[in-house]
């Protein structure tokens, strides 16, 4: 990435904000206003059917086959390739695993860029990506919207599976006021609040932060409830001062029963917890920011994941202290 871009990146933490907190109730979707989603893994998938259950036109895209049968049946129309997805579409929402494949998806003939490119109109469409990247990545992919005519949000989410079926996930939103203002409607189906932390690529900072942070709150759990049962404490009784006293967490408390009952079928897995680590470590490196214990978390979920736990839930890292 070139010196240009990140001080772009470092300029956007200087950039007027909206005023976040809680989203208002959600209108209904527009009619004729269409949308396009793209990636429906474990997370985008509840995400997309909300749209199509509010009403909206959506179309739908992903690399695997066979993912969107059940929002087929709800009413979305389903794409051969990104370029149909978002071919005259308003807006694009992409929700994939990681920089790499948000990349692919938004270049190449028959990519993002190039079917929004196929159709001016007007008034830009905005493409807004909900996947976590790293602050580094949507600044580059900001950068190759612009050059397309293409306004650009990032707004990773904080939550997991359940919230997003909900609509109870919280956005952190990196873009340009008037711009984020256009999508705030559309966010409301999927969230319950918006935290916008500045221009293009600081939601993805805001996010890997946040994320720094629950990687801490997992290894402190996962060796800690290791510990207690080590030295005769039973697992009920650690879980319950864990998730009732002074350092409960929503985290926590919504793992509770699946951690008791030694549950370990993914809501969000180790190997993307992993990758959630390194962009937190690059981030702090790019800062300048020395934080070892932020490293040593990174080695030890890394260790979990070449014990073969990558495809567990990120808290079967407690088998790895066992």
């Amino acid at each position: 990435m070139s010196n240009e871009r990140k001080t772009d990146a470092t300029k956007g933490a200087g950039t007027r904000r909206i005023k976040g907190g809680s989203l208002p109730p959600p209108a209904p979707g527009k009619q004729g206003s269409t949308v396009a989603w793209l990636g429906l893994g474990a997370m985008g998938r509840p995400m997309a059917r909300r749209l199509v259950d509010a009403g909206y036109d959506l179309r739908v895209f992903n690399r695997t086959p066979g993912r969107d049968k059940d929002l087929v049946k709800a009413g979305a129309l389903s794409a051969r390739t990104p370029y149909d997805a978002v071919n005259g579409a308003s807006f694009v929402f992409t929700m994939v695993a990681d920089a790499h494949a948000l990349l692919s998806l938004m270049s190449g003939k028959r990519g993002v860029l190039a079917g929004l490119a196929a159709t001016p109109s007007k008034r830009r469409p905005v493409v807004v990506d909900m996947s976590t990247i790293g602050r580094e990545a949507a600044v580059e992919v900001s950068e190759m919207a612009r050059e397309a005519g293409v306004h650009f949000v990032d707004a990773p989410v904080s939550g997991s599976v359940g919230p997003a079926a909900r609509g109870e996930l919280v956005a952190l939103v990196g873009g340009g006021v008037r711009v984020v203002e256009r999508v705030r409607p559309l966010l409301g189906h999927l969230c319950r609040a918006l935290v916008h932390a500045g221009g293009p690529g600081q939601g993805q900072a805001l996010k890997v932060v946040l994320n720094g942070l629950g990687a801490h709150h997992l290894v402190a759990l996962a060796s800690m409830l290791a510990l207690g049962e080590r030295v005769g404490l039973a697992r009920d009784v650690v879980l319950d001062a864990v998730t009732s006293g002074a350092f409960a967490t929503p985290s926590y408390v919504s793992k509770r029963a699946k951690i008791l009952a030694h549950d370990y079928t993914p809501d969000f897995s180790l190997a993307l917890t992993l990758k959630d680590c390194r962009l937190a470590t690059d981030l702090a490196r790019r800062a300048g920011v020395a934080l070892p214990v932020l490293s040593a978390i990174e080695r030890e979920v890394d260790t979990g994941v070449r014990a073969g736990l990558g495809h567990l839930d990120l808290y079967a890292l407690e088998k790895m202290y066992r």
